[in-house]
């Protein structure tokens, strides 16, 4: 096996790692192939976190793995470098020991949700619900009805006809700034300026999607 072979294999790794870490993937496909497995745990993983689901590893999908391994590593008290090794996996069994959770090292969907780190997009907004005095109850079907027509909740989503960009379809997308400067990266960038928006224009998501149903191309 040339250098290059090597490489791709220990980044596969790296990726399953992060993968099985976070409870996509088995631990025992953790083996450095790229094969249907690996792929479809990226594609959950994609999926759940405002990417294109495609299954294909590239530089947006690594970023936001690293993030979701980073999160998990703070919370469990361990140096957040976005690989989830053999130290995190100790790590995490001893914060779940302590919190009540199962005891599997896996940071799977009960033990993010006790940790209180987003596992989703979706999860994501609805933990910023109370800030604006709203209910998951009444108002996240809008939401998520307006968010999946305007962008399909994908971080890097872009209009090719006004430029309009993100989860919340911000226009001009540079508008998102006043959030955070990882704007056009971070989905939780975007959910913050976009329910604020939402808020400041409309008072709910209902109103708001009620407004963009009445519209023609639907605008909010």
């Amino acid at each position: 096996m040339g250098a290059h072979d090597a490489n791709a294999v220990d980044q596969v790794r790296v990726e399953q790692s992060n993968l099985a870490g976070l409870g996509y993937l088995a631990a025992d496909r953790v083996d450095g192939v790229d094969g249907p497995a690996t792929r479809a745990a990226l594609r959950d993983f994609q999926g759940d976190n405002g990417l294109d689901a495609d299954g294909k590893y590239g530089a947006r999908s690594e970023l936001a793995l690293h993030g979701q391994v980073k999160a998990v590593q703070a919370k469990a008290g361990v140096a957040a470098d976005g690989l989830f090794g053999a130290g995190t996996r100790s790590a995490v069994k001893r914060w779940q020991s302590t919190h009540g959770v199962g005891a599997d090292g896996t940071a799977g969907p009960a033990t993010m949700s006790a940790m209180g780190v987003s596992r989703t997009v979706r999860i994501a907004a609805q933990k910023q619900f109370g800030a604006h005095g709203w209910t998951v109850a009444a108002q996240f079907g809008c939401l998520n009805d307006l968010w999946n027509g305007e962008s399909g909740w994908r971080v890097y989503a872009t209009n090719p006809s006004s430029g309009a960009y993100g989860i919340p379809q911000a226009l001009p997308a540079t508008k998102m700034a006043s959030a955070g400067a990882d704007w056009k990266t971070n989905p939780a960038t975007q959910i913050k300026w976009g329910l604020k928006y939402i808020d400041d224009r409309y008072g709910t998501p209902c109103n708001a999607y009620k407004a963009w149903k009445s519209r023609s191309p639907h605008w909010y």
